[in-house]
């Protein structure tokens, strides 16, 4: 699943990491300050000020502060989205060198995109694609905070811990609720504008329903899975752990970098976070995307002429075998460039809606 990286809710039993400046430090303003707060099986640290008693979301809250975060990122990612499910449905055997063939791949792929099809080609799909980011970005974000805040009440279990088990949980819950909205983006930037398959989201979802029945909609689902629970457990953990070590590095130092930080913290952390996840899955998501093409007008669709697959493990094989192994990062470049302005957008549309509902609270 493609939505950026998603930032840790605001649970009862977690450090509010999102919102959380380096204690003590000189560019404190006289209004807010930081304090412990006893919670649940440990200590919080929490943020007051005279507006704001905490600085906790409740569950509808994070939802729409998730929904916002996913439809701003979706809008500057879309190019690169379009290059990179370009390059990950093309079949052509791979370069032996992986950076190499990945590098040259991603110019070649600009260029066809653009002589074929012009500007418009690189924001085919985004209609849907806003449907998947903001119903996904809801989505995970309250699953998030009930699991996470359930695991604090009810385990023993340490911080990171529940950050992995419940990121790993919202993130399959969430790909599997909004998953026909993924797999109408792959089909609309998998088809060429001059031989289009479909050409609005009602009239796919009626296609796809007559020619190939109900299971049409999730064809790719199970390696969505696969891919996303690791997935965003890599990306949860990371942040937490990106976040406590930044903030451990800024209350010991007056490093004018760190300072700089500051203000993007939320964003530097998350596109670190996003880059680490990205790359540990990458292949189960080429592979749910040849999947989710595959159907009865799959030699419609793409530039390279993707083959049949029995499904996941065959999918795998075929690639291995007959395109290389470095088939399998097909994409990747894009994916990680892509992960950095949306994981960056996702984390600092989020921390900014976030505070402006705490500063309406009265």
């Amino acid at each position: 699943m493609d939505t950026g990286s998603l930032p840790p809710t605001n649970s009862n039993s977690t450090t509010d990491s999102m919102a959380s400046q380096p204690s003590q430090t000189s560019s404190e303003v006289s209004s807010t300050r930081h304090s412990k707060k006893s919670h649940g099986s440990g200590t919080v640290l929490v943020r007051t000020s005279r507006s704001s008693s905490t600085r906790q979301l409740t569950s509808v809250e994070s939802a729409f502060c998730g929904a916002t975060a996913g439809v701003v990122s979706r809008v500057i990612v879309s190019p690169f989205d379009v290059v990179k499910i370009t390059l990950q449905l093309e079949t052509r055997r791979s370069a032996l060198s992986i950076p190499r063939g990945l590098s040259n791949s991603v110019v070649t792929c600009v260029r066809q995109i653009m002589q074929k099809e012009g500007v418009r080609g690189f924001f085919k799909g985004n209609l849907s694609a806003e449907y998947l980011y903001l119903t996904y970005g809801a989505t995970q974000f309250l699953v998030f905070g009930a699991v996470e805040s359930w695991l604090g009440r009810a385990s023993g279990l340490p911080k990171q811990a529940r950050s992995f088990v419940g990121g790993a949980l919202a993130g399959a819950i969430a790909t599997s609720t909004t998953y026909p909205f993924d797999l109408l983006r792959t089909r609309f930037i998998a088809q060429q504008l001059s031989s289009r398959v479909n050409t609005s989201i009602l009239g796919a979802l009626r296609h796809i329903h007559h020619e190939e029945g109900l299971r049409g909609f999730y064809r790719g689902l199970w390696p969505a899975c696969l891919q996303i629970m690791p997935y965003m457990g890599i990306v949860f953990t990371s942040y937490d752990a990106l976040a406590s070590g930044y903030r451990w590095a800024r209350a010991r130092s007056n490093s004018r970098l760190l300072q700089a930080i500051d203000p993007v913290q939320d964003a530097v952390v998350g596109a670190s976070a996003a880059v680490i996840g990205k790359t540990c899955v990458y292949p189960l998501d080429l592979v749910r995307k040849r999947l989710q093409i595959q159907g009865p007008h799959l030699t419609s669709y793409a530039f390279g002429g993707v083959p049949k697959y029995t499904g996941m493990v065959d999918a795998l094989a075929y690639i291995v075998r007959h395109e290389g192994f470095p088939a399998l990062f097909r994409g990747l470049t894009p994916a990680l460039i892509k992960a950095a302005p949306a994981s960056a957008a996702v984390f600092f549309v989020f921390g900014h809606t976030r505070d402006m509902l705490l500063t309406a609270r009265p």
